[in-house]
Protein backbone atom coordinates (compact mmCIF):
# COMPACT_ATOMS: atom_id res chain seq x y z
CA UNK A 1 0.00 0.00 0.00
CA UNK A 2 1.24 3.39 -1.17
CA UNK A 3 2.47 5.29 2.03
CA UNK A 4 0.28 8.03 1.56
CA UNK A 5 -2.74 5.82 1.87
CA UNK A 6 -1.80 5.06 5.41
CA UNK A 7 -2.41 8.71 6.44
CA UNK A 8 -5.80 8.97 6.12
CA UNK A 9 -6.51 5.56 8.30
CA UNK A 10 -5.94 4.88 11.83
CA UNK A 11 -4.95 0.67 11.35
CA UNK A 12 -2.66 -1.09 8.41
CA UNK A 13 -4.24 -2.89 6.08
CA UNK A 14 -2.45 -5.70 4.53
CA UNK A 15 -2.62 -7.06 0.62
CA UNK A 16 -4.65 -5.64 -1.78
CA UNK A 17 -6.44 -2.24 -1.05
CA UNK A 18 -9.96 -3.97 -1.92
CA UNK A 19 -11.65 -5.40 1.07
CA UNK A 20 -13.82 -7.66 1.30
CA UNK A 21 -17.64 -5.91 0.79
CA UNK A 22 -19.22 -6.08 4.14
CA UNK A 23 -22.79 -4.88 4.83
CA UNK A 24 -23.24 -4.49 9.00
CA UNK A 25 -26.15 -3.40 10.92
CA UNK A 26 -25.35 -1.05 13.56
CA UNK A 27 -26.56 -1.69 16.60
CA UNK A 28 -27.75 2.38 17.03
CA UNK A 29 -28.48 3.14 13.50
CA UNK A 30 -29.23 6.78 15.05
CA UNK A 31 -25.78 8.01 15.48
CA UNK A 32 -25.40 7.80 11.98
CA UNK A 33 -26.36 8.50 8.36
CA UNK A 34 -26.73 5.16 6.99
CA UNK A 35 -28.49 2.21 9.24
CA UNK A 36 -25.66 0.01 7.43
CA UNK A 37 -21.83 0.30 7.09
CA UNK A 38 -21.07 -0.62 3.23
CA UNK A 39 -18.66 -0.56 0.73
CA UNK A 40 -17.90 2.96 -0.28
CA UNK A 41 -15.07 4.75 -2.11
CA UNK A 42 -12.45 7.26 -0.87
CA UNK A 43 -11.28 9.10 -3.95
CA UNK A 44 -7.56 11.02 -2.72
CA UNK A 45 -6.44 14.57 -4.38
CA UNK A 46 -3.61 12.19 -5.55
CA UNK A 47 -6.69 10.09 -7.69
CA UNK A 48 -5.78 7.07 -5.43
CA UNK A 49 -8.82 5.13 -4.40
CA UNK A 50 -9.24 3.07 -1.51
CA UNK A 51 -12.37 0.99 -1.02
CA UNK A 52 -14.10 0.71 2.62
CA UNK A 53 -17.10 0.49 4.62
CA UNK A 54 -18.26 3.86 5.50
CA UNK A 55 -20.81 5.39 7.17
CA UNK A 56 -20.92 9.02 9.01
CA UNK A 57 -21.43 9.23 12.64
CA UNK A 58 -23.95 12.34 13.37
CA UNK A 59 -22.84 12.91 16.76
CA UNK A 60 -19.14 13.11 16.38
CA UNK A 61 -19.34 14.44 12.94
CA UNK A 62 -16.90 11.84 12.10
CA UNK A 63 -16.26 10.13 8.62
CA UNK A 64 -15.70 6.39 9.99
CA UNK A 65 -15.38 2.68 8.69
CA UNK A 66 -15.67 -0.48 9.70
CA UNK A 67 -12.03 -3.22 9.82
CA UNK A 68 -12.68 -6.42 11.10
CA UNK A 69 -15.95 -6.14 13.36
CA UNK A 70 -14.45 -2.66 14.86
CA UNK A 71 -14.79 0.66 14.09
CA UNK A 72 -12.46 3.48 13.05
CA UNK A 73 -12.04 7.17 12.55
CA UNK A 74 -11.16 8.40 9.37
CA UNK A 75 -8.23 10.92 9.89
CA UNK A 76 -6.40 13.58 7.77
CA UNK A 77 -8.78 14.84 5.92
CA UNK A 78 -6.58 17.13 4.01
CA UNK A 79 -5.73 14.28 1.53
CA UNK A 80 -8.94 12.83 0.75
CA UNK A 81 -10.90 14.76 -2.29
CA UNK A 82 -14.52 12.84 -1.77
CA UNK A 83 -15.79 10.16 -0.44
CA UNK A 84 -19.06 7.88 -2.12
CA UNK A 85 -21.07 6.24 -0.05
CA UNK A 86 -24.45 4.82 -2.10
CA UNK A 87 -24.08 6.77 -4.69
CA UNK A 88 -23.98 10.06 -2.50
CA UNK A 89 -21.09 12.07 -2.07
CA UNK A 90 -19.36 13.87 0.66
CA UNK A 91 -16.67 16.17 0.94
CA UNK A 92 -13.96 17.11 4.12
CA UNK A 93 -14.92 20.80 4.87
CA UNK A 94 -12.78 21.72 7.71
CA UNK A 95 -12.93 18.70 10.37
CA UNK A 96 -16.27 17.66 9.30
CA UNK A 97 -17.58 16.55 5.82
CA UNK A 98 -20.29 17.72 4.29
CA UNK A 99 -22.53 15.92 1.57
CA UNK A 100 -22.97 17.63 -1.79
CA UNK A 101 -26.68 17.83 -3.17
CA UNK A 102 -25.76 20.38 -5.76
CA UNK A 103 -22.96 21.25 -7.49
CA UNK A 104 -22.63 24.50 -9.54
CA UNK A 105 -22.34 27.94 -9.52
CA UNK A 106 -24.21 28.04 -6.40
CA UNK A 107 -23.41 24.30 -4.62
CA UNK A 108 -25.58 22.85 -1.86
CA UNK A 109 -24.53 20.79 0.88
CA UNK A 110 -25.79 19.12 4.12
CA UNK A 111 -23.64 19.08 7.06
CA UNK A 112 -25.04 15.82 8.96
CA UNK A 113 -25.34 16.57 12.68
CA UNK A 114 -26.88 14.90 15.98
CA UNK A 115 -27.96 15.84 19.41
CA UNK A 116 -27.37 13.42 22.40
CA UNK A 117 -30.62 14.53 24.84
CA UNK A 118 -32.03 12.47 28.09
CA UNK A 119 -35.63 11.71 27.66
CA UNK A 120 -37.98 13.48 29.92
CA UNK A 121 -39.43 10.78 32.88
CA UNK A 122 -42.55 9.54 32.14
CA UNK A 123 -45.50 11.65 33.36
CA UNK A 124 -48.89 10.32 34.73
CA UNK A 125 -50.29 7.37 32.76
CA UNK A 126 -48.06 6.34 30.99
CA UNK A 127 -47.40 9.91 29.18
CA UNK A 128 -44.01 11.51 28.99
CA UNK A 129 -43.50 15.52 29.64
CA UNK A 130 -41.86 15.84 26.23
CA UNK A 131 -42.46 14.12 22.81
CA UNK A 132 -40.00 13.17 20.53
CA UNK A 133 -39.83 11.09 17.30
CA UNK A 134 -36.32 10.35 17.82
CA UNK A 135 -35.61 6.62 18.90
CA UNK A 136 -34.09 5.72 22.31
CA UNK A 137 -30.47 4.47 22.86
CA UNK A 138 -28.45 3.29 25.80
CA UNK A 139 -25.06 3.43 24.09
CA UNK A 140 -22.67 5.62 21.77
CA UNK A 141 -20.08 4.64 19.41
CA UNK A 142 -17.08 6.80 19.88
CA UNK A 143 -14.36 5.16 17.54
CA UNK A 144 -13.32 2.23 18.81
CA UNK A 145 -15.04 2.58 22.43
CA UNK A 146 -18.72 2.60 23.18
CA UNK A 147 -19.87 5.45 25.40
CA UNK A 148 -22.78 4.19 28.20
CA UNK A 149 -24.99 6.05 30.27
CA UNK A 150 -25.36 5.46 33.41
CA UNK A 151 -27.39 2.66 34.37
CA UNK A 152 -31.25 2.75 33.63
CA UNK A 153 -30.57 6.21 31.82
CA UNK A 154 -31.47 6.15 28.07
CA UNK A 155 -30.62 8.59 25.31
CA UNK A 156 -31.94 9.66 22.61
CA UNK A 157 -30.10 11.47 19.39
CA UNK A 158 -32.21 14.23 17.42
CA UNK A 159 -30.90 14.95 14.28
CA UNK A 160 -29.88 18.47 13.79
CA UNK A 161 -28.72 18.68 10.49
CA UNK A 162 -27.07 22.28 8.90
CA UNK A 163 -28.01 23.13 5.03
CA UNK A 164 -25.30 25.33 3.62
CA UNK A 165 -24.82 26.96 0.12
CA UNK A 166 -21.76 28.00 -1.21
CA UNK A 167 -21.81 30.78 -3.78
CA UNK A 168 -19.12 33.43 -4.75
CA UNK A 169 -16.75 31.49 -2.62
CA UNK A 170 -18.70 31.84 0.30
CA UNK A 171 -20.56 29.82 2.74
CA UNK A 172 -23.92 30.37 3.95
CA UNK A 173 -26.06 28.50 5.90
CA UNK A 174 -30.17 28.53 5.27
CA UNK A 175 -32.25 29.35 8.27
CA UNK A 176 -35.75 30.25 6.67
CA UNK A 177 -37.08 32.00 3.71
CA UNK A 178 -36.15 35.83 4.43
CA UNK A 179 -32.48 34.69 4.59
CA UNK A 180 -32.68 32.22 1.68
CA UNK A 181 -33.63 35.37 -0.84
CA UNK A 182 -30.96 37.36 0.89
CA UNK A 183 -28.35 34.79 -0.31
CA UNK A 184 -29.60 34.98 -4.05
CA UNK A 185 -30.23 38.69 -3.85
CA UNK A 186 -28.57 39.31 -6.92
CA UNK A 187 -31.86 36.91 -8.69
CA UNK A 188 -33.98 38.05 -5.83
CA UNK A 189 -37.07 38.54 -7.97
CA UNK A 190 -36.76 35.27 -9.99
CA UNK A 191 -36.03 33.53 -7.04
CA UNK A 192 -39.24 34.31 -4.95
CA UNK A 193 -41.41 33.43 -7.98
CA UNK A 194 -40.01 30.23 -8.06
CA UNK A 195 -40.35 29.51 -4.27
CA UNK A 196 -43.91 30.71 -4.71
CA UNK A 197 -44.40 28.79 -7.37
CA UNK A 198 -43.69 25.71 -6.20
CA UNK A 199 -44.59 25.97 -2.58
CA UNK A 200 -40.47 25.70 -1.04
CA UNK A 201 -39.68 24.94 2.07
CA UNK A 202 -36.82 26.26 3.15
CA UNK A 203 -35.88 23.59 5.35
CA UNK A 204 -36.57 20.79 2.82
CA UNK A 205 -33.03 20.09 1.35
CA UNK A 206 -35.00 18.74 -2.12
CA UNK A 207 -37.12 21.68 -1.92
CA UNK A 208 -33.47 23.73 -1.67
CA UNK A 209 -31.94 21.43 -4.28
CA UNK A 210 -34.45 22.95 -6.97
CA UNK A 211 -33.88 26.55 -6.24
CA UNK A 212 -30.48 26.27 -6.55
CA UNK A 213 -30.48 24.03 -9.55
CA UNK A 214 -33.07 26.95 -11.17
CA UNK A 215 -30.45 29.97 -9.65
CA UNK A 216 -27.71 28.00 -11.75
CA UNK A 217 -29.96 28.17 -14.70
CA UNK A 218 -30.58 32.11 -14.53
CA UNK A 219 -26.85 32.13 -14.30
CA UNK A 220 -25.91 30.71 -17.34
CA UNK A 221 -28.58 33.14 -19.17
CA UNK A 222 -25.56 35.46 -18.19
CA UNK A 223 -23.11 34.07 -20.26
CA UNK A 224 -23.22 35.38 -24.40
Amino acid sequence: MPRLLICIISVFFLGSLEIEAQLDTVKNPEQFVFPEFSVGVVRLKSNEKVNLALNYNVVREKMVFNQNNQIFDMINYSLVDTVYIHERKFVPFEKVFYEVLVNGTASLFIQHKGNIKIPPKPAAYGGTSEVSSSNYIDNIQLATDVYRMKRDVEVIIEPDPVIWIRKDNKMYAVFNQKNLLKIFKDRKSEIRDFIEKNKVNAGNPGHLAGVVEFFNTLSQERIP
